[in-house]
Parts: structure tokens; sequence; C-alpha cells
């Protein structure tokens, strides 16, 4: 009877040290494999379920937790992941100084070009500016009046007739020295002294406009440079290994001014006084040789000579007559 009681005593602390030997043993295991991690501060207020809920709460997360990071073995097997690095922004390049090749037709052929008989004015260069981002694609007809719409929508100077004029000249010539088909195109009464001769635009915004169709087959891109002051636009492009741009030539014939003289009755008794100068006449053809052997005329501008005017004081047989 004593041997039993001893025995329904004894067994269940086998069983509680078994236990306690086995649970710690697990704990030491998955904590040496880095499975579970155990603050070492935390103290056994920590699993004492009659603390408050919020004291717990606190408690169980500074508890064990178990790492979401893989094992010693799993890092062995994989090669670590490169730490994230920020993109690369290149750095802004300084803006070059004027260049016979700007950023936009870097690496483009120049097609023909176009440069200006006098030097460009503060205005002119802000047009000139944005006519050197204008891209002309292939089988498209370009309106100098459409582009000028376009451009006047941002910061630009207000529109001149001479000095849109001046612009539009150097385009047109440059496109047709490129062998672009013209459409529309108005020259002046008088050929302007910044205009070369065959190369004169007379633009007027919302009434005469120009037009050039781009028939090369491939993008064409505008560029501006300077020499000096002078303006030079060209035509730029990455055609064919046989393309090769039209030989354009120009041909120019003057005519001399007549003299027309008038009876001025108030230079009794004085001499004559030339009351205008003249002007010149100017019969100008521009010719092209499409590099098959034939020079065809493709237009002519005229301009009229102006009479030399003279005014003379009236004879005696002038003052005599009734």
């Amino acid at each position: 009877m004593r041997q039993r009681r001893k025995s329904f005593i004894v067994q269940p602390i086998k069983w509680a040290l078994l236990i306690g030997v086995v649970g710690a043993g697990t704990v030491y295991g998955l904590s040496a494999a880095g499975i579970i991690e155990w603050n070492a501060s935390t103290n056994l207020n920590t699993i004492m379920f009659w603390k408050s809920n919020d004291k717990l709460a606190v408690a169980v997360a500074s508890n064990a937790t178990i790492a979401s990071k893989p094992t010693a073995a799993s890092k062995q097997g994989e090669a670590p992941s490169a730490a994230p690095t920020a993109a690369a922004t290149p750095a802004p390049s300084a803006a070059p100084a004027a260049s016979p090749t700007p950023a936009q037709t870097a690496g483009m052929q120049v097609l023909s070009q176009a440069q200006s008989k006098v030097a460009a004015n503060a205005n002119e260069k802000v047009w000139l500016e944005q006519v050197g981002l204008i891209k002309l694609e292939p089988g498209k007809l370009f309106s100098f009046q459409a582009w000028l719409e376009e451009a006047v929508k941002g910061k630009a100077p207000e529109p001149k007739s001479d000095e849109l004029s001046h612009v539009a000249g150097l385009l047109y010539e440059a496109a047709v020295r490129a062998g672009m088909h013209v459409g529309e195109r108005y020259p002046h009464q008088d050929n302007p002294s910044y205009a070369s001769s065959g190369f004169d635009v007379d633009f007027q915004k919302d009434s005469r406009d120009l037009t050039f169709y781009n028939s090369l087959g491939f993008p064409v891109t505008v560029g501006i440079v300077y020499n000096g002051d002078s303006p030079i636009v060209t035509m730029n492009g990455k055609p064919k290994a046989e393309w090769k741009a039209p030989k354009i030539t120009v041909s120019s014939e003057i005519f001399a001014p007549e003299t027309i003289v008038l009876t001025d009755f108030s230079l009794v008794g004085q001499g004559d006084v030339k009351r205008s100068e003249g002007l010149q006449g100017l019969l100008v053809k521009v010719f092209a040789d499409k590099n098959d052997g034939k020079n065809e005329l493709l237009y002519k501008d005229f301009y009229a000579p102006h009479p030399v005017m003279m005014a003379k004081a009236p004879s005696a047989e002038e003052l005599k007559a009734p």
C-alpha cells in the first residue's frame, strides 16, 4: 500500500521532469538554428497571464519572435542579393557654343545650306532658334504660316513682315538646294538687301505663305549655325548612299533704269533737281541640274527697274505758253 502511494506520487514528477527536459532541449535547438530568438531582457512578468492585457501585449511583442530571414544553411546555398542602387542619372551637359554640328543634327549629313547676306538682329535670332527645331517628315507639306502659329504660342517677339521674310527666305533657299518641291512662294516687288537673288520670300501673315514639300523620302531636320552674326540655315538628314543634292545655279540680268524728266514751274530760275535716284531692274533665273546633265529652269523672278526722276525749271518758251 505504501509502495503504491509512492509510485502514484513519483510517476507524475518523472513525467513533468521529462517534459521539461525535452521542452528545454527543443527551445535550445530552435534557438541555435536561428528559428527562435530570445530577448534576454524579458522577465517572468511577460508570461504572467493575470497581468493586464495592455501590458501583456507589450510584453509579447518584445518576447521571442520567429525570424523571417533564411537560415544559415540557406544562406550558404544562395548568393546574397545585391543592395539596390539608385539609377544612374547622366549629368546634364553644358550647352555648346555656336557649333557647326548642333545636338539635334549630330550624326546627320548636311544636305544643303543657305547663308544670310547680312547679320541677324535680336528678333530674327529668336525666330531662327525656333526654326532650328523644325523636323520635316517625308511626304509632308511644310507651311511657314502654320509653323508661325505654333511658334507664337511660346515666348516670341512681335511678328514683323521683314524679319519673318528674311528667315523664310533662308529656309526656302535651303529647301530648294536640298531638292525639295516648292508650293507657295511670293517674291517682293523689289529685291530686299538681305535676300539672295533667286531666294527672296515676301511672307505676309495670313495672306502670303511659304510652303514646300519634303519629297526626299527621308526625314530632314533644320539646323541653325552662325558665321559671326550671319545665320546659316542647314538641311540635315540620313539619305541613302547614292543620294545627291541637285546642283543649283542662279543667273542674273540687270536692267538699267530710264531717266524721266518733268518740268517743275516752282524751279524757275533754278537748275535741275533729281527727285528720285531710281533703281535698276533685275531678272533672276534659277536652274537645277538633278545629276542627269540637264540644267532645268525652275523659275524666274523679275524686279522692274524704277526710273530716275528729274525735275527741271521751265524754259522761256514754256513760261510764255498760255
